[in-house]
């Protein structure tokens, strides 16, 4: 029998029955394909690079964003990839999008309601969200399969820098996580319904205290790792998303990150980072259900302020 299985949104592939009928029964979900990572590099993040989460190996170019700017957030469904907001060198509210299906440059989407850097990005198929930024704790929200300005949300605790790239998510929540206030990094994770509007609620606290951490997430549990406070961390947190609590210790990294860029499939999390704006080639991985230190995946160009997400993060495509 044939193993190229399709998923919901890509029909290609052999039909296998007996796979589709052991998914939709017993895992509640269909087959799907390769899951499809894009992360901003460099300084001047002008260049978005592509990975496939499920091979480890060097990532390769995507295309390019409509504007160079770093310390953006990134948000995205199974079929578009959404960069919000960053800095070139001043704060801006752009938001970009692009099809994942088709390596190409990205288009003007419209615009947060304010700009700003460091927001966290989060979202479900319907819905994506920026959440706070530097001086800012205003969460804006997008309807994924249109195009147009933000809309207000509501607000994180306080007024907040360094969320960035905070993609944890299951199809009905969102959690937001490493915050300045401003001041030294704190240890608070915020979350909020999607479907909903409002302000974001108390959810516990990480390990330790840091700001900018990546995010990576399945559609039951959400994994912060590396971040800065007083240095750069390594360590790795998670927390079942349908619950409340503090995180607990996942394993660390294979060296200290600042900002990393999460990608994520239900099963593996990717995160390509650095801790200074000169940028390293390592990419590191780790497998969500279990605990432990990650692993190297690949190489990129220049992981540098990276920001990044897929198509396949917190459940996407997993219903019916």
């Amino acid at each position: 029998m044939g193993k190229s299985y399709p998923s919901k949104t890509n029909a290609r592939g052999i039909w296998n029955i007996n796979e589709i009928s052991k998914n939709k029964v017993t895992h509640k979900n269909w087959p799907r394909g390769n899951t499809k990572g894009l992360f901003a590099i460099g300084s001047t993040a002008v260049t978005v690079e592509q990975l496939i989460i499920e091979t480890a190996g060097n990532s390769t170019d995507f295309g390019d964003l409509t504007d160079g700017r770093n310390m953006n957030c990134s948000v995205g469904n199974t079929t578009r990839s959404i960069f919000l907001g960053g800095a070139s060198p001043g704060v801006v509210n752009i938001i970009d999008f692009v099809q994942f299906a088709t390596a190409a440059d990205y288009s003007d989407f419209g615009d947060l309601t304010a700009a700003r850097r460091l927001c966290g990005g989060a979202g479900n198929d319907t819905r994506g969200m920026a959440a706070a930024g530097v001086s800012s704790n205003v969460i804006d929200f997008i309807t994924l399969a249109s195009t147009g300005n933000a809309t207000d949300f509501g607000n994180t605790h306080a007024a907040a820098a360094g969320v960035q790239n905070s993609q944890v998510n299951s199809t009905t929540r969102a959690l937001f996580a490493g915050f300045n206030t401003p001041g030294p990094a704190v240890n608070v994770i915020d979350f909020v319904e999607i479907s909903s509007t409002g302000n974001a609620i108390d959810f516990g606290n990480l390990t330790v205290a840091r700001s900018q951490p990546g995010g990576i997430c399945s559609s039951t549990r959400g994994i912060w790792a590396g971040g800065t406070a007083s240095g750069t961390n390594e360590e790795i947190d998670y927390v079942t998303i349908a619950s409340h609590g503090n995180a607990t210790d996942f394993g660390d990294l294979t060296s200290v990150s600042q900002h990393p860029a999460g990608m994520s499939s239900e099963k593996r999390g990717v995160l390509a980072g650095t801790n200074t704006d000169s940028g390293t080639a390592d990419i590191d991985q780790i497998i969500i259900a279990s605990t432990g230190d990650s692993v190297d995946f690949g190489d990129c160009t220049s992981c540098a302020q990276s920001a990044g997400g897929s198509n396949g993060h917190g459940g996407l495509a997993l219903t019916s």
